[in-house]
């Protein structure tokens, strides 16, 4: 897995980073959360993006001029959601749901960059699982220094009007997705769902995936569902019906070091099992 980060010179970087000293800051991961994830066609629903590591809480609205093309894609094409706007710690907008079967709603985020001490910055791989940076550091001698990153957020969540279709599969364009590999609509509590992680049209190897699922009656829950194999795949086994999200994180060392230490892809998908 190797990247470029295109940033040439550090002033236009550092010009917009914020500056986080404390884990839960950094680790926010986010994701959409509809007000319902079953509609009926020709529709609009209220989709909340949520931020932050307490699913399904969010623990701060994200900065809407860093979301970029907020859309639901349908058979039919793409259209914006309307009327974003901060309504405490949560972004909230409006989807159209023009035609039956699936519909992906989706949204990436403006890069960013962050510069955490060599203590956090530790902490934060070892949650996201990103052994192979533990071990970069360790071998070069950099785990006594902090961290510089680069990082960017793909996210996308799955709704089913009126009936299902193929459409779960269609790509929303992301250098990083997860693909579920069945309709999750069509899966039943107890089952599994194959995904696939792809990392700019490649299979994304030995990447831990978190799974989150809240349960009809309140009760959330997150544990780590694995690691990708070498052609990206893991089997996710479906424990409760309700809502879920899974969530991975790659990163590879950024090939401009003026620029950033690390690059890193955070890809997030939710979907309702029945």
């Amino acid at each position: 897995m190797s990247h470029t980060c295109h940033l040439r010179h550090s002033k236009s970087l550092w010009s917009f980073i914020c500056l986080f000293v404390a884990i839960p800051a950094v680790a926010h991961d986010l994701y959409l959360m509809p007000k319902t994830f079953r509609v009926k066609a020709r529709t609009s629903i209220q989709i909340a993006f949520h931020n932050g590591d307490d699913f399904p809480e969010s623990q701060a609205a994200a900065r809407i001029e860093r979301l970029l093309e907020p859309q639901v894609i349908s058979q039919q094409g793409s259209a914006s959601l309307k009327n974003l706007r901060v309504d405490h710690t949560v972004v909230l907008a409006e989807a159209s749901i023009t035609h039956p079967g699936n519909s992906i709603i989706s949204v990436h985020t403006k890069p960013n960059g962050i510069e955490l001490d060599p203590e956090s910055f530790e902490k934060y791989l070892r949650h996201e699982g990103l052994s192979h940076v533990l071990k970069w550091r360790k071998k070069n001698s950099e785990s006594s220094q902090a961290g510089r990153e680069r990082y960017s957020k793909y996210v996308k969540s799955i709704v089913q009007a009126d009936h299902s279709s193929d459409f779960y599969r269609h790509a929303a364009g992301f250098p990083i997705e997860i693909f579920p590999e069945a309709n999750p609509y069509s899966v039943k509590v107890h089952g599994t769902l194959p995904v696939q992680v792809l990392f700019r049209g490649k299979p994304a190897e030995d990447l831990q995936v978190e799974m989150s699922w809240l349960s009809p009656d309140g009760k959330a829950e997150t544990k780590i569902a694995g690691r990708t194999d070498a052609q990206g795949r893991l089997t996710i086994p479906i424990h409760s019906a309700g809502v879920w999200k899974l969530h991975t994180v790659l990163m590879d060392r950024c090939q401009d070091p003026a620029a950033a230490d690390w690059e890193s892809f955070w890809s997030s998908l939710t979907f309702e099992i029945q």
